[in-house]
């Protein structure tokens, strides 16, 4: 029997920033290195605000990747619309500013896309839900680059939980936040600029909104099926700009079983998560830590006792705890960053056939950006119109 074909997925690039440097760099790594052998990725295309850019900016990944063929064949365009138009772009990653996700991924949509876009995928839930409508219309695949859902450690530690090691879980706390003077102090700075939607919860809350979901959401049923919007009670503090410098939000989260679980969502510009951990999932049984960084984790532990009364005794502190682990991911194949395992599962989606991800769902990112609607209604935050309409600006 003849090997199997390896299914090659041909990438058009829009914006040629921080993040879009990332993810390149890692489509240039051998995914042999990661043991992945049915699927490949191509550099087909980049789009930048001048055809120059995006010639500096192919010249610069493939002297990165230290690779010596390749780069004369990768097309380069001074428009967003023209890369859209590029018939043998099979998928587009759009690393735009979020503020700008919304009018490109309908613009990449509307042309016939494949389409992944970084996270925020928009500013709001409605506009988020008519992207999804667009995509559903026109048949194509679509779905929110959230890297840590298909980063390994992230699957271990469902696979810990669901185990039952750490009992029945009863609350889970995830927060990223960094302090960032060098932002708080420039009102211009995309952090905190609000008509670049900046602030804590769009930039940097759907990490720990991630590790929520993936603790506490079911993760089962019809990826186009709407999930109930969740209980928010959320807390705000605005910065100088009128943008949420930090966020606090205590989420109820129904289990299949009819509980309703506590899941506590932190994020901000203005202080430092602890380094020892930014995930804490609490069960019966025991707990499990996850070390910081949230979107990229390298190790996590749990602490387990062989009996509720053992990890709670009522009147004194718990021995030691009968069952201990810690799982190290540190060292990455490959020399990846990361953002490799998003892109194959966007190849396995688009080879399948698939219009959206069972581990990424368009459902969970729309109930995130309601969510967070919901959080900034109840403290009255709202970004310029301009980002907020489902207006589309003529190209």
């Amino acid at each position: 029997m003849g090997a199997e074909k390896v299914y090659t997925l041909r990438w058009g690039i829009v914006a040629t920033g921080w993040i879009s440097s990332m993810f390149v760099g890692d489509l240039l790594k051998d995914p042999v290195a990661r043991n992945v052998k049915d699927v490949k990725h191509v550099v087909a295309a980049v789009a930048s605000r001048s055809k120059d850019k995006a010639g500096l900016f192919v010249k610069e990944q493939w002297e990165k990747a230290g690779l010596k063929t390749g780069q004369d064949e990768v097309k380069l365009y001074g428009d967003y619309h023209e890369l859209y138009a590029d018939p043998e772009i099979d998928a587009v990653y759009i690393g735009t500013p979020h503020s700008n996700h919304y009018q490109d991924v309908f613009a990449a949509l509307s042309a016939g896309k494949n389409v992944l876009c970084e996270k925020s995928l928009t500013v709001n839930g409605k506009q988020a839900q008519a992207l999804a409508d667009l995509a559903r219309e026109k048949g194509c695949f679509f779905m929110e680059a959230v890297w840590t859902r298909f980063q390994p450690l992230s699957y271990k530690v469902q696979e810990v939980i669901k185990s039952g090691v750490i009992g029945e879980v009863r609350a889970v706390q995830a927060e990223l936040s960094r302090n960032l003077d060098e932002a708080t102090r420039n009102p211009s700075h995309r952090m905190v600029n609000p008509d670049l939607a900046g602030g804590a919860l769009l930039d940097l809350g759907p990490y720990p909104w991630t590790w929520l979901a993936l603790t506490l959401l079911p993760g089962e049923g019809a990826l186009e099926a709407p999930i109930a919007p969740l209980k928010v009670s959320s807390s705000i503090i605005k910065g100088e700009t009128g943008v949420d410098y930090s966020t606090v939000a205590a989420i109820q989260f129904p289990q299949p079983d009819g509980r309703i679980v506590h899941g506590t969502l932190t994020t901000g510009l203005d202080a430092q998560v602890t380094h020892k951990r930014c995930v804490v999932v609490q069960g019966t049984l025991g707990y499990l830590e996850i070390e910081e960084p949230a979107p990229r984790p390298h190790t996590f532990s749990y602490y387990a006792w062989d009996t509720p009364l053992d990890y709670a005794p009522r009147g004194s502190h718990p021995g030691p705890p009968s069952k201990t682990e810690k799982f190290d991911f540190s060292n990455l194949p490959g020399g990846m960053f990361g953002f490799a395992w998003e892109a194959d599962e966007v190849a396995r989606c688009i080879r399948d056939g698939k219009k959206g991800s069972d581990r990424m769902p368009i459902r969970e990112t729309v109930l995130m950006m309601n969510t967070f609607d919901e959080i900034r209604r109840q403290n009255d935050f709202a970004y310029p119109e301009a980002i907020e309409s489902l207006n589309i600006k003529s190209a």
